[in-house]
């Protein structure tokens, strides 16, 4: 029976070590799964999937695409469900990974363990918890690795269509796969350079690179459906090469990084690296990479290709260093790494078979080869274990961020029909909350590029009793208005910014200011009248500090009507006239005026501009356009 198990396990080997290479990190990552949104770039996607509108250059059409489907799997809300596609390609990569190494070690257990150092780096686990680019990505680039190897091994057309096939679809996701693919091609071209002799070769093989590529077609039929502005061929170029519609690159440019910046980015990076794998993973790796050479020189020298590449591209385009940036260099040190582990085991049992040189081997010494062998084992194991053990308490997510506690409190003690004005880094994080868990409390969120993020449009839904909220801006908008907070005051250390919920009251200022003249187009010389009327809005007095009447060159102020409510004459300074006084009072509900005496003095239309001061804040006039003749 015992035999049997066992001939099964080595018969069936490839198979477990797979299955453990998706469900060991699979489980962690669910594990320390973030079950809602933790702010930053990925909660605005987290707002744009479920209504397919389009994402930043490159648009992202493979990423948006296969992230809709997983909002329709029936587990947890949607939040949960987005973050799970993330945990899902993350385990899809290492069980690639493994496949992948092993093609080249043909050693399950190294390969299997190379791979779990891999799941368990702080720069992956880190996104492969909660919903990001990075894990499609990374899963996309080791599938071309894969797709490279196998067609190493089997040089027939059918697996350069399968490399082909693979490198169009890393093209779909991430522009960083452009600095990546390179060398990888490079290796399938020199491996077996005369297969593309053949026009039909190099014909089929376009049309299986091109055939994913197509899937950039998806911007434009969303655009011209309303849900983006790639509504053009030129714009869609532009957006699949990074670009905004304008043709303006996103997100960082080339050209304009002096040397020592440069220097900078690059030396962050190998800083990352080493707070990643410390000093004993980079030594392995290195003696990894020197055994790689001597066992397959092409594959050996285009992956290092493939590290050089990435970093020298990415610092000249964007001025500081990015850990996600590195995760395709770092997939390829997962192989230095496995045919390090491999020399050691390798050696290992090396010196031990030396040792036993030119004398009887005996069944101690049978014991002592295979307890030697199962130490070196256990410390292979401790390396990806080491990383669970060390870092698990801190990228462990499972309980809601502050962030996302916030933005529940805040729309839990919100009325229904009500409407709330946000001004905030976290502002997508809310957006979400109240579109996709709130909905049904059918409160307006006016971000701060609505147009309707006014004082005015604050002002009217008061009158007509809507309950009134904001975020941010605070200081400006409690200067206006009689608040009190609703909640905690939340500090988000990732911006730098306190959130707070401020529910409106009333207007501190409700004033309003019309003006009114018999004829706007006057006679050269002609005097004229202009009546200002105040009218305050609210249920209690408002004092006005001050008022400000600015005249243009062509026209003097004779003095001001007795019959207005204020009737002296105004200071001057710096050429506006002034009257300041802390009698000016409106009772509720009520209105006072102001009479100008003006006169004409030289032809031409000019504005007259006027304003009054309340509580600190101005409040102005429409200007009034009026014109002297000759």
């Amino acid at each position: 029976m015992l035999q049997k198990i066992k001939k099964l396990i080595i018969d069936k080997r490839i198979i477990i070590f797979s299955v453990f290479s998706f469900l060991i990190p699979f489980v962690i990552y669910i594990l320390t799964l973030e079950p809602k949104l933790v702010g930053g770039d990925t909660s605005w996607y987290a707002n744009q999937i479920p209504e397919m509108t389009l994402m930043v250059p490159t648009g992202y059409p493979t990423f948006s695409m296969f992230l809709k489907l997983f909002t329709y799997i029936p587990i947890g809300d949607l939040a949960y469900r987005l973050n799970l596609f993330s945990a899902i390609f993350g385990a899809l990569t290492t069980l690639f990974l493994f496949l992948a190494i092993n093609k080249l070690l043909k050693n399950e257990f190294i390969s299997f363990i190379s791979s779990m150092i891999f799941a368990f780096i702080v720069p992956f686990w880190s996104v492969a918890n909660r919903l990001e680019f990075d894990t499609l990505n990374t899963f996309f680039i080791i599938l071309l690795i894969f797709s490279a190897i196998v067609y190493s091994e089997n040089k027939t057309r059918k697996y350069l269509y399968l490399f082909f096939l693979c490198l169009g679809l890393s093209l779909t996701n991430h522009p960083l796969t452009f600095f990546l693919v390179p060398a990888i091609a490079l290796y399938v071209i020199i491996i077996n350079p005369r297969i593309f002799k053949s026009a039909k070769a190099i014909f089929i093989s376009a049309g299986f690179f091109i055939l994913p590529l197509l899937s950039y077609f998806y911007l434009l039929i969303r655009s011209l459906q309303g849900y983006g502005e790639v509504n053009t061929l030129l714009r869609l170029f532009y957006y699949v090469t990074g670009r905004g519609v304008t043709g303006e690159i996103h997100g960082g440019s080339f050209g304009d990084k002096d040397i020592s910046l440069i220097i900078k980015v690059v030396k962050d990076y190998l800083n990352i690296l080493y707070g990643t794998y410390g000093i004993l993973l980079i030594i392995i790796a290195v003696a990894g990479f020197i055994f790689l050479i001597r066992k397959n020189k092409k594959f050996g020298i285009c992956t290092f290709l493939l590290i050089i590449f990435n970093f020298i591209v990415p610092p000249l385009y964007i001025g500081h260093a990015n850990p996600n940036y590195l995760l395709g260099p770092m997939i390829v040190i997962s192989f230095y790494i496995a045919f390090g582990l491999l020399s050691i085991l390798n050696g290992a049992v090396f010196i031990f078979n030396k040792s036993l040189r030119n004398r009887e081997i005996l069944k101690i010494d049978r014991f002592l080869k295979y307890f030697l062998i199962t130490i070196v084992l256990l410390f292979f194991t401790f390396l990806p274990l080491s990383f669970v053990l060390e870092h698990y308490n801190e990228l462990d997510l499972s309980e809601p961020l502050p962030i996302y506690g916030f933005w529940d409190e805040a729309f839990d003690n919100m009325e229904s029909g009500s409407r709330v004005y946000v001004f905030a880094r976290a502002a997508n994080v809310g957006m979400f909350v109240d579109t996709y868990e709130y909905g049904e409390k059918e409160i307006e969120y006016i971000y701060h590029t609505n147009p309707r993020y006014t004082l005015d449009d604050m002002i009217e839904g008061l009158e007509n009793d809507i309950p009134v909220y904001f975020v941010g801006n605070s200081g400006a908008l409690r200067s206006v208005f009689s608040t009190e907070q609703i909640g905690r005051t939340y500090y988000w250390a990732r911006y730098d910014e306190i959130l707070r919920l401020f529910k409106v009251t009333e207007p501190k200022v409700n004033l309003e200011i019309s003006y009114s003249s018999d004829r706007y187009i006057r006679e050269f010389g002609e005097k004229f009248t202009v009546e200002y009327t105040i009218e305050n809005k609210n249920k209690k007095s408002i004092k006005i500090s001050s008022l400000e009447l600015e005249l243009p060159g062509n026209i003097e102020l004779l003095g001001v009507d007795s019959d207005g409510y204020i009737d002296q004459l105004p200071g001057i300074s710096g050429g506006i006239y002034m009257w300041v006084s802390d009698s000016y009072e409106i009772e509720g509900e009520d209105e006072i005026n102001l009479i100008l005496k003006l006169r004409g003095t030289s032809p031409g239309k000019s504005p007259i501009k006027f304003r009054i001061t309340t509580s600190g804040v101005y409040v102005s006039s429409d200007d009034i356009e009026m014109e002297i003749k000759k």
